[in-house]
């Protein structure tokens, strides 16, 4: 994971990260997701971040600005072949959005796009 070299959060305080709590409807909860977005809002690795918890399954912690319940959502969504715009840039079919099995070449279109005639 080379991209956490470059995080914005590398110096942070973890706890903003992770709160003693798992209840995402407190206020003190609440409070370290907005203070948590100010640190990722402008950070160079934000893509990277995202997609290694999404990827790797974290079930804890504010990552890439996002909660456990955001993540959880973007996996759910993902798994029904529906792309997340900042993790699947790459993975998408240019003609429907769908999610390739593996990353796109540039302008790649799905097999179904292909049959029905929406190459480029």
């Amino acid at each position: 994971m080379s991209w956490q070299a470059a995080a914005a959060c590398r110096d942070a305080d973890p706890e903003l990260f992770f709160p003693a709590s798992d209840d995402w409807t407190t206020w003190a909860n609440a409070r370290a997701l907005l203070e948590a977005g100010r640190v990722c809002v402008g950070c160079p690795v934000r893509r990277e971040c995202l997609t290694y918890a999404v990827v790797s399954g974290q079930a804890f912690g504010i990552w890439a600005g996002r909660s456990p319940l955001e993540l959880r959502a973007i996996r759910r969504a993902r798994a029904a072949g529906v792309p997340d715009p900042e993790v699947d840039r790459d993975a998408m079919c240019s003609a429907c959005s769908l999610l390739f099995a593996v990353p796109a070449v540039d302008g790649s279109v799905c097999w179904l796009c292909e049959e029905m005639g929406l190459a480029p």
